[in-house]
């Protein structure tokens, strides 16, 4: 009887002390206060901290994926040599070999390409030609490393199907880039005349003289 009684009062004590301990945590964690308590607005105001951080995290890793400060950089540099005067007037003459009447065609050409073969080396640079709704080529590019380069600065990959369309007024899904050979004979990309021979080489030592070529390939990744 003794036993019992002493059961029955630690039970009672044990029954009584739970809604204290529960209602304890309860109030800390907002979770049985009634709507309008400051207890709950608090904790609704983590949460949407916490959501805002991760967010702004988020958007951060996107920014990142850009292109770096070094690549900006040497863009601006080659578009830079790109408007030099002497440039313009290797332009023209290069208008001339391709049968165009401007800095459009001259940009588009082989000239240019090679040129970029001469400044960062034949094992950096790939040509590639674009194929506008499945003609041409009409333009070639060099791929080096991640990048592009091409009469209109530093592409990256993303861009560059996109920029050649809208360039050409051709459709994304019948155009294309195919291996380019620069040796090749082509009615609007020869290379065979002294007059392109002299100009690539011309371009090839201003970009020599304006940009380090190492530096070039290190940043374009070659």
């Amino acid at each position: 009887m003794g036993c019992g009684e002493a059961t029955g009062a630690h039970d009672r004590r044990a029954t009584f002390s739970q809604p204290k301990s529960t209602d304890t945590v309860s109030r800390k964690a907002g979770i049985d206060d009634p709507p309008g308590s400051s207890n709950v607005y608090a904790h609704t105001a983590v949460i949407m901290s916490a959501t805002v951080d991760q967010t702004d995290q988020q958007q951060n890793v996107t920014v990142a994926r850009g292109p770096s400060q070094a690549v900006i950089s040497l863009n601006r540099e080659f578009q830079a040599v790109l408007a030099n005067e002497e440039v313009a007037g290797i332009g023209r003459a290069v208008a001339q070999i391709v049968r165009g009447d401007g800095w459009h065609e001259a940009k588009a050409s082989a000239v240019l390409a090679a040129a970029v073969v001469g400044w960062l080396g034949r094992d950096a640079v790939h040509p590639l030609g674009f194929y506008a709704n499945g003609t041409g080529p009409v333009e070639i590019v060099s791929k080096v490393g991640r990048y592009y380069v091409t009469g209109y600065g530093i592409e990256n990959e993303d861009d560059l199907t996109v920029n050649a369309c809208q360039r050409h007024r051709a459709r994304f899904s019948q155009s294309r880039f195919e291996d380019m050979d620069l040796g090749q004979p082509n009615t609007r990309f020869t290379m065979g005349s002294p007059l392109a021979l002299r100009a690539v080489d011309r371009l090839a030592a201003l970009l020599s003289e304006e940009i380090d070529s190492e530096i070039a390939r290190v940043v374009l990744g070659a």
